[in-house]
């Protein structure tokens, strides 16, 4: 082999840079892409699922407040003491029923 081939050719295989090298940049950054779309996508979820427990306990607590509200309202509309008893709230008595009203 010349001597001017022999340079060269030693010259490409120290400025060269190995494939693998290469592929293994490539793939990191690759995989360094990929994890920060995880990422990203695992904190938005873990954020929609935190939200959705509290609406959840929310919903759960209006349907309680809903049905006891509703359960009242046929009371005050059925229940002739529970009427009576709401009257009485109000001041208002029976006929020929004498009020006691405080003096304070």
């Amino acid at each position: 082999m010349p001597a001017k081939t022999r340079a060269k050719t030693a010259r490409r295989t120290e400025t060269a840079t190995p494939q693998w090298f290469v592929f293994a940049i490539i793939a990191s950054i690759t995989f360094m892409l990929c994890m920060a779309i995880n990422l990203r996508a695992y904190t938005e979820m873990s954020s929609e699922i935190e939200q959705n427990e509290r609406l959840s306990v929310e919903l759960e607590r209006l349907t309680n407040e809903n049905l006891a509200i509703q359960e009242e309202i046929n009371n005050l509309k059925t229940d002739p003491r529970t009427i009576e008893r709401e009257a009485r709230k109000i001041g208002l008595g029976r006929p020929n029923e004498k009020i006691l009203v405080p003096i304070n």
